[in-house]
């Protein structure tokens, strides 16, 4: 026959403290939660012709990491440009891919 192990509330207080610090101290990314994607998994994504089309395309990746943009008009892809500060900006398509 087992024995049945009394718990007092400090014992109980204590071990529910405890397991709560875990979660608030340890960061998402190692606890590996639903909908989190690691920054080793993230694509590095390139756009070419950003001001129109292209620009509704970028947001179908936002979740990725946008490296570089490219367009031939500065003013039309001004938005998408503003969007995406990290991102280096290109007017040629070639020189952007040689980097």
């Amino acid at each position: 026959m087992s024995q049945k192990k009394n718990i007092n509330r400090r014992q109980f207080l204590g071990g529910a403290a405890a397991t709560a610090a875990v979660f608030t101290i340890v960061p998402r990314r190692v606890l590996g939660g639903p909908g989190h994607t690691p920054p080793s998994e993230k694509l590095n994504i390139a756009g070419i012709g950003v001001g129109g089309m292209g620009a509704s395309n970028l947001r179908n990746v936002e979740g990725e990491n946008i490296v570089a943009l490219c367009d031939v008009d500065d003013k039309y892809a001004a938005k998408t440009y503003s969007k995406y500060p990290n991102a280096r900006k290109y007017r040629d398509f070639r020189r952007m891919l040689e980097k």
